[in-house]
């Protein structure tokens, strides 16, 4: 097992632990709640994602630089055609009806 990531932002973290277990890399969350018990920030404490099999580590660790690294999208906002609600553009569905972004969107 070898620690790849971790960050005092508990979202950060579990968006990558969910990313890479999506990746098939299987990993473990650790301190998940420890940095909850204080308000001075201790990086020993901060939600930390290890890797189960230390020969992923590498991957992994290049794969959150990518995610981390990667321009953000400049995709137009689009209106979902099922519930009506406006979405972001750079995701793949709406996030209230889960119905996939049309392939036009027109706007």
């Amino acid at each position: 097992m070898k620690q790849v990531f971790s960050h005092s932002d508990s979202a950060t973290v579990g968006l990558l632990n969910d990313y890479l277990n999506d990746s098939g890399i299987e990993t473990l969350l650790k301190n998940w709640t420890g940095s909850n018990i204080t308000s001075v920030p201790i990086p020993d404490l901060f939600p930390s994602i290890y890797v189960l099999d230390p020969r992923e580590a590498d991957a992994a660790t290049r794969m959150i630089e990518e995610y981390l690294n990667q321009e953000p999208s400049n995709e137009p906002d689009w209106t979902c055609p099922s519930c009506q609600n406006p979405v972001d553009g750079f995701l793949s569905e709406c996030w209230s009806c889960q119905s996939p972004k049309p392939a036009e969107t027109g706007e």
